[in-house]
C-alpha cells in the first residue's frame, strides 16, 4: 500500500513549490520572456503533483488530445487526469476565466466520455492558480502561487483526499456499474441473459462455463481497477500494464499470469518482469486460480481500458456492489441503472438498531473535556467486541454500510484523542489504534456471485475507511497481503444452523438485513418446508410470510446471546391473522419492540420486480430502551419520527403491548355475525355479464333461477351482474336449455381440471356455487372486503333478500341498523386500518380479525337508538343524489358536505361509546382509545 500523504508534508512541499516557481518567475520577467504557456506547462503540473506524491511520468497525463464544443476542432488538453482534474496552463498575465472556459469547451466537445468528466479545474497563468470544484458542491479559490501554501487544503484531492457527496457517489457507482456492464457484454456477448436477484443461480455451476469464468473475471478486475486508484500500489500501475504489456491477442494469458503473481507472496516469485513486480501479493481467495480467464476480445480490451480511465475510488461499495450483481441482467444493462437499496433506507435499519447510539455517545466523549483515555478505549473496544450479521446478505450493501459507518466514528474517536493525548506520529503504528475489523461482520447468501461480490465489496470498504483514517491521521493500516476478511457464507440461510455457525462475541450480536418477501399464496411446498424446519415441527405456520422463517432462526440464534436484531419485511407481518402468530413467541421469548418505521415504499434491487409495501422492525430485550417511531404521510414520502412515544406494539401503534387474534363471535355483544358471500370457483360459466342478460332472459329455462350478483366492484360502482342461482334447479332443466347444459359442462370440466382435491369434487355439482355463504330471505347489509386506503369511510350497503353476494362482500342481517352504522364510522375504519390485513395498500375487512374483534362494550338502548338514528342519517345523506354510486359518494376529495356532516354525528356517538369525551380528531386518538377498550373487554 501506497504511503499516504498528509497535509502536514504537502504543505511544506507547496512551500517550496511555490518559492522556486517565483523565482523563476521573476526571472522570466528580468529577462522579457512571454509565452511561457507551452515552454513550462508541462513542468509546472508535474511540480505540483508532485507536492501531493503523485509521480507524473507514471501516469500519462499531458497533452490528450480533445474536441472542442465551440470550434469542433481537435486540439491538447494541457493536463488530464481522468475522473480528477484537468488543467490549462495560460501565459503571464493573461485571463483565467479564459483558460477555464476553454478546459469547460474541451469537456463538452464530446471526445470524453463522461465517465472520465473531472471533478476539478484547475487553470493558471503561473502566478496565481483558480481552482473550481464541479459537481452537487461547486466552489471557486483563485490565489496567488506564493500563497498555495495556505491553500493546501483545498489541493488535498491531488492526493486523492477527496470528499465525494452522496449523489456524487451514487452517480459514479451507476457509472462503474455501466463500465462492468460493458465488459461482461464484451465477454459473453450482449444477448446473454442470467437470472439476477431471487432468481440467480445458487452454485457456479448451475449457469453456463463462460458466464461463470466471465463472473470471477469481473470480480477480480473489480479489484485491480479500484486498487489502481486507491494507492494500494503505484498510481494507474494497472492500466500502464494494460496497455503497454497486453494486446487484443494476449490479453486473456496475459491476465491469468498477473492474477497467479497476485496469488504469490514476493518471497516466492521467480525471474518476474520488472513492471509486474511491483504488484504486491493480495493474498485473501480473490486471485486463487479457481477459475480460468476466458478466451478475449479486441473489444474486450478496449473496454477494460476504459474502465481503467475511470476513478473508482468515488463509487460507493453499498450502492456499486448492489448493482454489480445486475451486470448478468439483459434487462437491467439496457435499463436505467435504478435498481438498488439506497443508503438512506439501509440506516433506517441499523440507525436505530446499534449506530445511531454509538454515533451520539462518541459525540458526547469527543465533546466532554472531562474524558479520560480509558473512556475512549471502551467504547472504540465495545464496537470491536461485538458480532455483525446479514443473514440474507445478497451483495453485502447492509454490511457495507454498517462497517463504513461504524469506521467513521472509530476515526473521529482516534483523531480526537491524538489530538488529547498525543500529537500525530507517522512512525507510530496506527494499526495498534485501529480495532474495528472487517471479520466481525458475516454474512449468509444462497447465491453464489452475490456472495463473491459482497466478500470483495467488503474488502473495498475497508480501504476506503483506511483512505479516510489516513487523511484524518496521517497513517492507516496497511491490508495487504490480505489476512482479515468479512465471512460470507455461501449457504442457505434456513438450513444453516446458525449457532454453529457464528461465533460467541464478548460484545453484543446485532442481526440486520432484508430478507426474501414471499406471501403465504405464492410459496411453494418446498419453501414452506423450510419455514416449517425454521420454526420448528409443531409451528401453526397458516398465512406467515416466508420472511418469518428469519426472525424464527434469530430468536433460537439469541436465545442464549445479548443481542438486538431488526429486518426489513413486508407490512403484512403488522396485519390481520399473521400478525399475532408471528410475534406471540417473539413476546413470550422477551422480546419487544425498540423501534419501528410504518409502511413505506421499498423498491426491488432486481429490473421488472415491484416495489413492496414494507415496514422495518427492530427488537430489544432491554426494557428501559426508549422506544422509536417513524411515519409516512404517504409510502413514498420521507420518514417522520413520532414523538413522544411511549411503547410500540405488534401493529406499529403506541399503544398496549396486545395481540389480536381471530374469533369466531363478536366480542361486542350488540354486534350480529357476518357472514362472508358465496364463492362460485365456476370459471365464469355461473355469471351473467350485461351484454349476455338479454339472451339469458329470454331462455324460459334458466329466466326464473337469475339473481342479482354483487361483489366488491358492483357494490362500490353500482354496475350491474347477475348469477344462475341453481340451488333450487329441476334436475331436467339442462336438457331443455342448451346454454344451460353448456354452462354446466364448462363448470364441470373447470373444476375437473383443477389442481386442488376439493375443487375436483366439487366437479360433481357443476350447478351448485363451491362455496355457500351468505344468503338471506330478509335485507340485509353488505361490507366490501377491500376498500381503498385513501377514503375517509367504509363504504356500506344495504341489500334486498333476491341479492346473492359474492365472496368479495360480506353479509349481516341487521334489522336495527347496529351494524350498518357500526362499520360506517370512523372508530370502526380506524381499527380496521389498524389490525386488519390488506390487498397491496388497501384494507381487507375479516369477520374474525376485525369484525369479530372490535372492542366495543355492550350498548344502552339510548346508545342503541342513537346510533341507528345516525346510521338513517346518513342514508338520507345519500339519497339526495341517488345517482351516485358509493366509490363517488365516499371520493376522498369529493364527498358532499352533508354526508360528512352525517358521519360527523355518527363518530361523535360512536367515539363516545369506546371511551372518548368527545369526537376524537385524529386516528391516534381513535387507536389508543380502541386498544385500551380492546384490553379491558379480553382481560
Amino acid at each position: 500500500m501506497q504511503t499516504q500523504m498528509d497535509r502536514g508534508t504537502a504543505r511544506d512541499a507547496l512551500t517550496k513549490f511555490a518559492r522556486e516557481w517565483t523565482e523563476r518567475i521573476e526571472g522570466w520577467r528580468a529577462n522579457g520572456q512571454t509565452h511561457t504557456e507551452k515552454s513550462y506547462a508541462q513542468q509546472f503540473w508535474s511540480a505540483l503533483l508532485r507536492c501531493f506524491g503523485v509521480i507524473p511520468e507514471r501516469m500519462d497525463l499531458f497533452e490528450r488530445d480533445a474536441t472542442r464544443a465551440s470550434t469542433g476542432n481537435t486540439g491538447y488538453i494541457d493536463f488530464f487526469w481522468s475522473g480528477v482534474a484537468i488543467g490549462e496552463a495560460k501565459s503571464l498575465g493573461e485571463d483565467l476565466g479564459k483558460a477555464h472556459r476553454q478546459a469547460l469547451d474541451y469537456l463538452s466537445g464530446g471526445s470524453i466520455n463522461s465517465f472520465e468528466w473531472p471533478r476539478f479545474v484547475l487553470v493558471t497563468d503561473f502566478e496565481h492558480l483558480r481552482v473550481d470544484r464541479m459537481g452537487d458542491e461547486p466552489w471557486t479559490v483563485e490565489f496567488d502561487l506564493a500563497d498555495a501554501p495556505a491553500h493546501v487544503d483545498q489541493l488535498m484531492f491531488l492526493a486523492g483526499q477527496e470528499t465525494v457527496t452522496k449523489a456524487e457517489e451514487k452517480a459514479a457507482s451507476l457509472d462503474a456499474a455501466a463500465r462492468m456492464a460493458a465488459l461482461w457484454q464484451a465477454v459473453v456477448g450482449d444477448e446473454a441473459d442470467q437470472g439476477v436477484g431471487d432468481d440467480a443461480p445458487t452454485h457456479p455451476e448451475d449457469e453456463d462455463a463462460l458466464a461463470q469464468e466471465a463472473s470471477v473475471l469481473l470480480t477480480r478486475l473489480l479489484f485491480l481497477l479500484y486498487g489502481d486508484d486507491a494507492g494500494l500500489w503505484e498510481d494507474d500501475l494497472f492500466r500502464r500494464w494494460v496497455e503497454s504489456d497486453t494486446t487484443a491477442d494476449n490479453l486473456g494469458p496475459q491476465l491469468q499470469g498477473l492474477f497467479n503473481l497476485l496469488n504469490t507472496p514476493e518471497s516466492q516469485r521467480r525471474r518476474v518482469p520488472a513492471t509486474l513486480a511491483k504488484f504486491p501479493y493480495v493474498n485473501g481467495g480473490i486471485f486463487d486460480g479457481s477459475s480460468p480467464v476466458p478466451y478475449l476480445t479486441a473489444e474486450m480490451r478496449q473496454a477494460l481500458i476504459e474502465a481503467c480511465r475511470f476513478r473508482w475510488t468515488h463509487i460507493s461499495p453499498a450502492v456499486f456492489g448492489a448493482l454489480f450483481q445486475l451486470v448478468k441482467s439483459q434487462k437491467a444493462r439496457r435499463g436505467d441503472g435504478e435498481h438498488y437499496t439506497s443508503e438512506a433506507n439501509i440506516l433506517k435499519t441499523i440507525g436505530p438498531l446499534f449506530l445511531d447510539e454509538y454515533r451520539a455517545r462518541a459525540d458526547r466523549l469527543i465533546a466532554k473535556k472531562s474524558a479520560t483515555r480509558r473512556e475512549f478505549d471502551e467504547l472504540q473496544d465495545e464496537m470491536a467486541a461485538n458480532l455483525y450479521i446479514d443473514p440474507a446478505c445478497g451483495a453485502g450493501n447492509f454490511l457495507n454500510v454498517a462497517y463504513a459507518r461504524l469506521r467513521e466514528i472509530e476515526t473521529d474517536l482516534i483523531v480526537a484523542r491524538t489530538k488529547r493525548w498525543g500529537t500525530m506520529d507517522l512512525t507510530y503504528d496506527v494499526s495498534f489504534e485501529q480495532k474495528l475489523t472487517i471479520d466481525r461482520f458475516w454474512g449468509f447468501e444462497i447465491n453464489w456471485w452475490p456472495a463473491k461480490i459482497a466478500e470483495t465489496a467488503m474488502f473495498l470498504v475497508d480501504h476506503q475507511a483506511n483512505l479516510a483514517l489516513a487523511k484524518a491521521r496521517g497513517a492507516a493500516p496497511n491490508r495487504l497481503p490480505i489476512r482479515i476478511t468479512a465471512h460470507i457464507v455461501h449457504h442457505d440461510a434456513l438450513t444453516l444452523d446458525w449457532v454453529q455457525a457464528l461465533p460467541e462475541p464478548t460484545g453484543q450480536t446485532y442481526v440486520f438485513g432484508n430478507p426474501p418477501f414471499l406471501g403465504d399464496h405464492t410459496r411453494t411446498a418446498a419453501q414452506l418446508s423450510l419455514m416449517q424446519h425454521a420454526w420448528g415441527g409443531t409451528k401453526q405456520l397458516s398465512r406467515l410470510d416466508f420472511v418469518t422463517s428469519w426472525h424464527a432462526l434469530t430468536l433460537r440464534l439469541l436465545e442464549n446471546r445479548y443481542g438486538e436484531w431488526a429486518f426489513v419485511t413486508t407490512n403484512s407481518i403488522t396485519q390481520g391473522d399473521q400478525t399475532a402468530r408471528l410475534f406471540e413467541p417473539i413476546y413470550e421469548a422477551g422480546w419487544r419492540i425498540k423501534f419501528a418505521h410504518r409502511t413505506f415504499q421499498w423498491d426491488s434491487e432486481a429490473p421488472g420486480k415491484a416495489a413492496v409495501h414494507c415496514v422495518i422492525i427492530g427488537f430489544t430485550r432491554d426494557r428501559a430502551t426508549k422506544r422509536r417511531l417513524w411515519d409516512y404521510a404517504t409510502v413514498r414520502s420521507a420518514p417522520a419520527e413520532v414523538s413522544g412515544v411511549k411503547a410500540v406494539n405488534a401493529y406499529l401503534v403506541d399503544g398496549p403491548e396486545v395481540l389480536v387474534s381471530k374469533r369466531t363471535t363478536p366480542l361486542a355483544p350488540d354486534l350480529p355475525e357476518v357472514v362472508k358471500g358465496s364463492m362460485a370457483t365456476d370459471g365464469g360459466n355461473l355469471v351473467i355479464t350485461p351484454a349476455e342478460y338479454d339472451a339469458v332472459m329470454a331462455d324460459p329455462v334458466m329466466a326464473p333461477y337469475v339473481r342479482p350478483y354483487v361483489g366488491s366492484k358492483e357494490l362500490l360502482s353500482s354496475q350491474q351482474r347477475w348469477c344462475l342461482w341453481l340451488r333450487e334447479m329441476n334436475p331436467g332443466d339442462p336438457a331443455h336449455s342448451p346454454e344451460l347444459k353448456r354452462r354446466l359442462q364448462a363448470v364441470a370440466a373447470m373444476r375437473e381440471a383443477s389442481t386442488a382435491a376439493s375443487t375436483q369434487d366439487w366437479a360433481r355439482f357443476p350447478h351448485l356455487f363451491r362455496q355457500l355463504g351468505l344468503v338471506s330471505d330478509v335485507p340485509f347489509v353488505g361490507i366490501p372486503e377491500v376498500s381503498s386506503e385513501n377514503r375517509h369511510y367504509l363504504p356500506v350497503s344495504h341489500f334486498e333478500p333476491e341479492v346473492i353476494i359474492s365472496n368479495k362482500v360480506y353479509g349481516a342481517v341487521d334489522p336495527h341498523g347496529i351494524a350498518f352504522a357500526v362499520a360506517s364510522s370512523s372508530m370502526f375504519w380506524t381499527w380496521m386500518k389498524t389490525v386488519g390485513g390488506r390487498m397491496k395498500s388497501d384494507p381487507s375487512f375479516s369477520s374474525t380479525i376485525t369484525w369479530n374483534n372490535f372492542p366495543m362494550p355492550a350498548l344502552t338502548d339510548e346508545q342503541r337508538a342513537a346510533l341507528s338514528s345516525a346510521g338513517t342519517k346518513i342514508l338520507d345523506a345519500r339519497a339526495q343524489h341517488p345517482d351516485r354510486p358509493l366509490d363517488e359518494h365516499y371520493a376522498a376529495l369529493g364527498m358532499a358536505p352533508e354526508l360528512v356532516r352525517a358521519h360527523d354525528q355518527l363518530d361523535t356517538i360512536m367515539d363516545k361509546i369506546i371511551g372518548a369525551p368527545r369526537r376524537c380528531r385524529t386516528a391516534l386518538e381513535r387507536q389508543e382509545l380502541l386498544f385500551d377498550s380492546y384490553v379491558r373487554l379480553t382481560r
